[in-house]
């Protein structure tokens, strides 16, 4: 990681560990596969990864077909928008709030 960082390295391959604390200004293209199996907030942050500098930069999402209708639904918001408020409530409106009083104790 400090060799991609310094610029020694121009490729860096990663985990979804990269999500938070990553500063790279030069980092200009993240790919990212099998989108559908992470959350908006989560792919939202990835791609936060890349365009921290001057440089232009994109993120390429790789998915398999067919996708589900909701998968869809879901990568449209990450296409359409990059307010993280936009897309926080757009996943609230596909997921639903949850469960928000709980009576059964789960142990």
């Amino acid at each position: 990681m400090a060799s991609f960082k310094q610029g020694e390295l121009h490729l860096l391959v990663a985990t979804t560990v990269i999500e938070v604390g990553v500063d790279v200004p030069n980092a200009s293209l993240m790919i990212i596969e099998n989108p559908e199996r992470l959350g908006l907030a989560q792919l939202h942050q990835l791609r936060g990864r890349v365009g921290r500098g001057a440089v232009a930069s994109h993120c390429v999402l790789l998915y398999k077909t067919p996708l589900s209708k909701t998968a869809q639904i879901r990568l449209q918001v990450l296409r359409d928008s990059n307010d993280g408020f936009v897309i926080a409530q757009k996943d609230l409106e596909i997921r639903g709030p949850g469960e928000t009083v709980r009576y059964a104790s789960d142990g």
